[in-house]
């Protein structure tokens, strides 16, 4: 039973594709109008937006997830828009190409390189031009496997070469490995144990708690205003606080996947049942976006029983790096 189980598993998985888009390369060349160079990439509603400092004649390697799509479809196809912008401190000059971008889901990789054209903009008549080669590689990753929904947001997981079990946030997406009457064994695929193995003991009905689908993996955008002391998000205004001795600084920031419990919430779970789930502002320091009626640096959203319908949305949403689930804006 258990045999068959897992093997209808496989096989509704093999339905599904997934497509990681990746930049690999920007190819500077022509005239020189600047180093301080900003690619933004948008397929499907979907935006991304990679900066560095590049050199005319020059080809900077990337290797940064731009788009990650699911399809049933032999042959994936969208508009993409691709936009070149030098930076400057009085005019931006920006080069745009709108085109096609067609993907034969059967092969396991393939480049696309597009070339857009950028002419220096300036008070005075320029004639200068740069030509940017940009090169993009389709990953078909096939399905999407993931952690489901548990009671607080956190699933108990045995990482391979730690003695003390783990815990993983709901949603996660892993790799099914292999399964046995006890255990799922996976490799995880984002968040904070990526490219671990794992395994974790299934449900006492013995069902697993590895899941298969498509979810909307939207970015979470989140915009905080410090003299309102609210935050919106998904065109809903949410009543926030922060520490006026510890404020944060005015910018966008990535707003990680969940690393591990904060057990400082555990007094609101009487109101929140995700309430140990914390998403750190940045990729370092001790700041997170949580719920709760004090901060100590963190961004608090204080209507603490609106906070797990947030979190949901949250832990479900991607922006796209394996890395972070959306990006934070702080305004005055």
């Amino acid at each position: 039973m258990l045999d068959c189980v897992f093997k209808n598993m496989l096989q509704f998985i093999h339905m599904t594709k997934k497509i990681s888009l990746k930049l690999k390369s920007i190819k500077y060349s022509g005239d020189s109008i600047g180093d301080d160079i900003r690619l933004e990439v948008d397929i499907l509603g979907k935006s991304s937006s990679v900066k560095k400092n590049i050199k005319t004649g020059t080809q900077q390697k990337f290797d940064k997830i731009v788009g990650e799509f699911d399809t049933d479809k032999k042959i994936f196809e969208s508009n993409i828009n691709l936009r070149i912008i030098e930076d400057d401190p009085v005019f931006n000059d920006i080069g745009n190409l709108e085109t096609k971008i067609k993907i034969d889901t059967s092969k396991q990789n393939q480049e696309f390189s597009y070339e857009v054209s950028v002419k220096e903009f300036r008070v005075n008549f320029s004639k200068a031009k740069a030509i940017f080669v940009i090169t993009l590689q389709a990953e078909i990753l096939g399905p999407e496997t993931y952690l489901s929904e548990t009671q607080d947001g956190w699933l108990a997981v045995k990482i391979k070469g730690l003695v003390e079990e783990k815990s993983l946030p709901a949603f996660l997406r892993v790799k099914l490995l292999k399964s046995d009457n006890k255990r799922d064994y996976f490799n995880v695929l984002e968040g904070f144990y990526t490219g671990k193995q794992a395994s974790v003991k299934k449900r006492p009905d013995n069902t697993s708690y590895i899941q298969n689908g498509i979810l909307e993996r939207e970015p979470t955008e989140l915009v905080y205003s410090i003299s309102k002391k609210s935050f919106t998000a998904d065109d809903q205004t949410y009543v926030a606080d922060d520490d006026p001795n510890n404020l944060l600084k005015l910018g966008i920031y990535d707003i990680e996947i969940p690393d591990a419990p904060h057990e400082l919430g555990r007094k609101y779970l009487d109101r929140a049942r995700f309430a140990l789930v914390w998403f750190r502002i940045g990729h370092s320091g001790d700041r997170y976006v949580h719920t709760g009626s004090v901060s100590a640096g963190c961004l608090s959203m204080n209507e603490i029983k609106k906070w797990d319908s947030l979190c949901i949305k949250m832990l479900k949403a991607r922006k796209g790096d394996r890395v972070s689930v959306g990006t934070l804006r702080v305004i005055e």
